[in-house]
């Protein structure tokens, strides 16, 4: 096991939940030093006594980054594909040849682009939705269009139009960033979390996603850990066939679907964690960031059993701590 670790933290509220749910699941571990890069104006956080803060300053993050990353024996990038900051951070903690605790850089520079991953999907037929440029030959048939950003992480700057002139009119009136085209898919919004590897795919939680819009715009709410169903086992053979159309991915990922009259339509691939891992440890009974250091060590992890998943939500206006509260009922 690694005796010394980094976290490049995301900024915001939601990032300040993922790494409030981490921290605590490592402290569970033992056995680790912590450097976490933070901001320091951001709020203050219950840390265990083995993690330290280094400030991340605007002017000196590089340097900050390079140094923690020398420092370290491992480094978990928590950061957005946005801007390519984690396709970045994964190659520089490559280059300083220490371990990555994250997929590939190339995985993440694929899974980091919504049309190069619904190319990518479609090529392995898997049903995705489909993902054009803003100067793409549209189908007439098309009643809603939702336009985002190509390497935006979540509901960030993703917004619904109802004819593709007003959704290519905002477009053209914004200064900058790589925009896409999706038709709006009704269904049910859903998410699965996986942790995969060394040819393993374990899936943590199936997720309802609690999306709102208003003047035109996403907004995510949270997410209800393991409130969907996959006695089946369909959703865990789509995230095998997902894994495998992209090598590379590692560790914790997460796919966004929407669950349709027609069967799951794949929205987008996360090459990182995402929120609701802040609801894994309490919906599952187990530790994930456990499990990820016995897949590194040993190339293999138990999988907790499914029947004894709870439902735990993941509440992203709720104070915050906690941030997660569980449901009694078990399914």
């Amino acid at each position: 096991m690694p005796s010394g670790g980094n976290n490049a933290a995301p900024a915001g509220f939601g990032g300040d939940i993922l790494l409030q749910a981490l921290m605590t699941d490592i402290s569970r571990i033992g056995d680790m030093t912590i450097s976490v890069l933070r901001n320091p104006s951001a709020r203050n956080l219950e840390m265990p006594a083995s993690a330290s803060i280094v400030a991340l300053h605007d002017g000196s993050a590089c340097s900050a980054v390079d140094d923690c990353i020398s420092d370290a024996d491992a480094v978990w990038p928590l950061a957005p594909e946005s801007n390519g900051m984690l396709e970045s951070i994964s190659r520089k903690i490559l280059q300083h040849k220490k371990i990555l605790l994250g997929s590939t850089p190339d995985a993440v520079h694929l899974a980091g682009s919504k049309y190069r991953t619904s190319q990518a999907l479609r090529a392995a037929g898997i049903l995705v939705v489909p993902t054009l440029r803003a100067d793409a030959n549209l189908p007439a048939t098309l009643h809603a269009l939702v336009v985002k950003p190509d390497d935006g992480a979540g509901c960030l700057d993703t917004h619904i139009f109802s004819h593709a002139d007003a959704a290519r009119e905002w477009i053209a009136a914004q200064a900058d960033g790589d925009y896409v085209l999706q038709p709006y898919i009704a269904g049910r919004p859903c998410s699965l979390s996986l942790l995969c590897g060394n040819g393993e795919v374990f899936l943590l939680g199936c997720n309802d996603q609690r999306v709102a819009v208003s003047d035109n715009q996403f907004h995510y709410m949270g997410s209800t850990v393991n409130s969907i169903d996959d006695s089946n086992g369909e959703l865990l053979q789509l995230a095998r066939r997902v894994i495998a159309a992209i090598p590379g991915l590692w560790g914790y990922v997460g796919i966004d679907l929407i669950i349709t009259d027609q069967g799951p339509v794949v929205l987008g691939v996360n090459p990182r964690m995402t929120m609701p891992h802040a609801g894994l440890y309490a919906s599952i009974g187990a530790n994930p960031a456990a499990m990820l250091f016995d897949m590194l060590r040993g190339g293999h992890c138990d999988m907790p059993a499914k029947h004894n998943s709870r439902k735990v939500s993941v509440d992203m206006n709720a104070a915050f701590s906690p941030a997660t509260t569980a449901s009694p009922s078990l399914h």
